[in-house]
């Protein structure tokens, strides 16, 4: 990807990467327990469609309704078939379900974070030096905002 095909997310101009690295922070803060479920949910309705550029929202649901939902339904009948008196509990039912879902989660969180980084809208560290030079040679103004990550 060249430099003119990155896409900085400035937190003064649109806080959409300010608030997915607390999305994925949130993730890995619960991950393995039931509310991480909850964070890749929430990180999932934090990705936007970019008006004039990649239409992560719109693409992330195609996925979720093509491949995971499929998937979903393809192992919750597997299980059904491998454990015929366990499907008839309810219970039972709804607890596989959930392991399905925190699976699927975890393919989810992963084709997010690789979506993103695949449309320039990665985490990265930045030699500030650069960013000043490549910032003044655009006219343009960042107010000084540095983060770290």
């Amino acid at each position: 990807m060249t430099e003119q095909q990155h896409h900085v997310a400035w937190k003064d101009r649109l806080g959409l990467n300010e608030q997915w690295m607390r999305d994925i922070m949130a993730c890995s803060a619960n991950y393995g327990s039931d509310d991480y479920l909850t964070a890749v949910s929430r990180f999932r309705d934090d990705i936007v469609n970019i008006k004039d550029g990649p239409q992560l929202r719109d693409i992330i649901d195609r996925y979720v309704d093509t491949t995971l939902y499929r998937m979903e339904e393809e192992e919750m009948r597997k299980w059904i078939q491998m454990f015929p008196n366990e499907a008839k509990i309810q219970e039972e039912r709804e607890a596989q379900k959930f392991e399905i879902r925190r699976e699927h989660a975890r393919q989810l969180y992963k084709f997010m974070i690789q979506l993103l980084e695949d449309n320039g809208f990665g985490f990265y560290k930045s030699d500030m030096t650069i960013d000043e030079i490549s910032l003044t040679k655009n006219h343009v103004d960042d107010g000084g905002y540095t983060e770290e990550i």
